[in-house]
């Protein structure tokens, strides 16, 4: 198990690229992950090179692009002829959900409650017969035969999320992959909040489709993202554009530009974003990717999960509620907490004496109230978090110490405000 105390000599060559953040301590990865130094001075080179753009060659365009989805199938342990360049995790579902083949009648699962980004591209097909069914798992996990008693003739699709934003939660792809194999259904993963501090090699999980944003835990700039497709995944599914730089692929540089024949033979190429090469955000990111294979996602995780044992065994359980696990497979590196004092108030707006019972708004208020008030109580201590649907959410990555868990846990430990 690794000590939290010291970090391996790869974690603290790797931190040492972020920071200082200005005294505070950045625990919001899961919102937004920091760029590290090599990545700002990638940005700053970009710059450079659109200031002065003589220095911007037409073979660039391509060449960009192409180490970045090389990276990328390292990253996950697929083909970079499986890799689709977007800017975002809503792209990578929207290809999938409007590149499909659909009847009517088809179905896709997704769960009650799940990131916006993994559910509303599949709504958006129910003017097409496709109907999008939502799943309560009993325990709040989805487990493999919850996912297996829930499929019927009908389902095309099951679309989760890996680690979800709100409970901390991971699932187990494994259990669920397999179901989905026996049944003939794809599973669809949004990895947002899971890679780049949870490895993944997809050549060994069964998953069709991994679909991830590039600005949280890849500490890459916002508006990047990508998707891994299986091969007979991609075999399925129709463009829905037609970029004329992605139809030059493979046919020699920019000296001749009026083709106008629509190709069918660039595979992942052709469900790019438009302007994959985006020198402002492919270069930096392409850094930060070097970064974290140059430290290892294996080591990145296992420093992480130390530093959320220290943060888990460090909190006073009488005064906070952990929403997320405490430990096991389930735990993530997003830690969940409720002020029990909002616990208290939510069990007394519901078991109250009739006439008397808060409802609606002002009880939701109340219920969260002191959990809010920690949040502010954070951030002015120079700890920033989140605060989302009545829980405070901290995210401890490779750039964080064990002085930083300290700290956070002596700011929720102050008096209350």
């Amino acid at each position: 198990m690794t000590d939290p105390d010291t970090a391996p000599p790869g974690i603290a060559a790797a931190a040492a690229e972020f920071g200082p953040f200005e005294g505070r301590v950045w625990c919001n990865t899961a919102h937004q992950g920091p760029l590290p130094r090599s990545a700002v001075e990638a940005s700053r080179h970009a710059v450079a090179l659109k200031a002065v753009p003589h220095r911007i060659a037409d073979e660039d365009f391509r060449q960009v692009p192409e180490e970045l989805r090389a990276l990328l199938a390292e990253l996950v342990g697929g083909s970079p002829e499986q890799i689709a360049l977007g800017d975002s995790t809503s792209h990578g579902m929207h290809l999938i959900a409007n590149g499909l083949r659909w009847q009517d009648g088809d179905e896709v699962l997704v769960l009650a409650g799940d990131y916006p980004a993994t559910v509303l591209p599949w709504r958006r097909l129910a003017p097409y017969g496709v109907r999008t069914t939502a799943l309560r798992p009993a325990g709040g996990l989805l487990t493999a035969a919850e996912l297996e008693a829930a499929i019927t003739p009908r389902t095309r699709v099951a679309a989760v999320t890996w680690v979800d934003s709100f409970t901390g939660r991971a699932l187990d792809l494994d259990a669920l992959g397999a179901v989905c194999r026996r049944s003939g259904v794809l599973l669809v993963v949004n990895t947002s909040q899971a890679l780049g501090a949870r490895p993944l090699d997809v050549s060994r999980t069964p998953v069709d489709a991994v679909v991830s944003c590039g600005y949280k835990w890849l500490c890459g700039p916002y508006g990047t993202g990508f998707s891994w497709l299986r091969p007979d995944l991609l075999e399925r599914l129709t463009p829905q554009h037609a970029y004329w730089l992605a139809m030059r692929y493979g046919h020699g540089g920019l000296d001749r530009m009026r083709d106008t024949v629509l190709r069918d033979d660039l595979g992942v190429r052709a469900f790019d974003v438009f302007c994959p090469a985006d020198f402002l955000n492919v270069l930096p990111w392409t850094a930060s990717l070097r970064l974290l294979l140059a430290a290892g996602v294996d080591e990145v995780a296992a420093w992480d999960q130390a530093l959320v044992g220290r943060f888990v065994a460090g909190l006073d359980r009488d005064r906070y509620r952990l929403v997320s696990p405490a430990g096991g497979a389930g735990r993530s590196t997003l830690v969940v907490l409720r002020d029990r004092a909002d616990d208290r108030a939510a069990a007394d707006n519901a078991d109250g004496a009739e006439g008397t019972t808060r409802t609606g708004s002002a009880a939701r208020t109340e219920a969260t109230a002191a959990t809010e008030a920690r949040h502010r109580q954070l951030t002015a201590a120079g700890v920033d978090t989140a605060f989302r649907e009545g829980a405070l959410r901290v995210s401890l990555h490779l750039f964080h110490t064990a002085a930083d868990v300290d700290r956070v846990l002596a700011a929720l430990h102050a008096p209350a405000p």
